[in-house]
């Protein structure tokens, strides 16, 4: 899945609050990396939901992805240094008739090409980001 442009913000989006909490992120089983100091509500790599695989992410551009039924998480990914990768998710619940039943906002900061779960209480997904620099 890949960025194919940067997207602006819409106007007239809900406000929303965030609420971060402090926690560690486990690497995936079998490497020997460090865990990646995150700020969100629950990550790690014990896989209890959907695997989204590997997600390319490029420096400042929104992506939206569909992570179930119902449900797209918006990711804006800001590169805080050569392996942290600063990942606000915001998880979108729409009813049948289009209009907006819930958001979440999530902050993670993450190495680049190691896996990690994100748990949002009632969704639960993993992916690796990749970053990926986009052509001149």
């Amino acid at each position: 899945m890949l960025a194919s442009g940067c997207k602006k913000p819409g106007a007239g989006a809900p406000e929303t609050s965030t609420n971060t909490v402090p926690i560690l992120a486990a690497p995936k089983p079998g490497t020997n990396a460090a865990p990646a100091v995150t700020n969100a509500l629950s990550a790690s790599v014990h896989s209890r939901g959907k695997d989204l695989g590997v997600v390319q992410f490029t420096n400042r551009c929104e992506l939206q992805l569909q992570v179930s039924d119902g449900k797209s998480c918006t990711f804006k990914p800001l590169l805080l240094g050569p392996q942290r990768l600063q990942l606000t998710m915001t998880l979108e619940s729409k009813m049948a008739d289009g209009k907006t039943r819930g958001l979440k906002i999530m902050t993670v900061v993450a190495k680049p090409n190691q896996a990690f779960e994100v748990d949002f209480g009632s969704l639960v997904f993993t992916l690796t980001p990749q970053l990926v620099t986009p052509a001149p």
